[in-house]
């Protein structure tokens, strides 16, 4: 029964197959859509305002197109007196560890080149991150697979303290973040309000 199957075992059994899963929510026509683009544009623009006051020049939504690779790097920063890239990870849910950090490993391998595209200087250090929207089952998720998030070794305010005064005797392989979902100046976003609404039917007369 697929529903007692973890996604990481249905999906290395298609990959064994030389087939693709690819999983979609639904949940009232494009309001679901809606509610997570928002919820990740409110971290996004959240952390590059963070970011900035902390020193680091931040470009959004970075594409790139090198040696047969295409994609799209949420927020792409650079530290000019360091010479740190981070290639940094939004993300509001965590459905596929591996599709999330199978693409992150080629942005990483990738990133001196798009720096240099972006006029910045040769960086001494790149670092992956992953942002999470801060929520209980996605840090569950997230402790299940922690092996395969081994890599990102700082995590939390540990993470934090070192984007704000970053050294690179001290750089870390990755760092992991969750982040509660509010705008820069605290306000929370309508999407942190929404509410699934049970529609019970009314009773029948006896």
């Amino acid at each position: 029964m697929i529903g007692t199957i973890d996604v990481d075992v249905v999906r290395a059994i298609f990959d064994a197959l030389g087939a693709k899963l690819e999983l979609r929510v639904l949940w009232h026509g494009p309001e679901l859509a809606r509610m997570m683009d928002e919820a990740h544009a409110v971290l996004a623009a959240a952390w590059k305002a963070r970011l900035e006051r902390w020193g680091w020049l931040v470009r959004v939504e970075v594409s790139y197109s090198r040696y047969g690779e295409r994609g799209r790097i949420d927020l792409l920063a650079f530290h000019p007196a360091l010479r740190i890239v981070l290639v940094i990870e939004v993300k509001t849910d965590m459905v596929d560890a591996q599709g999330l950090l199978g693409p992150l490993d080629v942005k990483l391998r990738l990133a001196r080149a798009i720096a240099a595209d972006l006029g910045w200087a040769a960086p001494a250090l790149v670092v992956p991150v992953v942002l999470f929207r801060d929520d209980t089952t996605i840090r569950r998720r997230v402790a299940r697979l922690a092996p395969l998030f081994a890599d990102l070794d700082l995590v939390g305010r540990g993470a934090t303290a070192w984007l704000r005064s970053p050294s690179l005797e001290r750089g870390p392989r990755g760092l992991l973040l969750f982040s509660a979902l509010v705008h820069g100046d605290g306000r929370p976003p309508s999407v942190a309000r929404e509410r699934i609404r049970v529609r019970q039917a009314p009773e029948r007369a006896g």
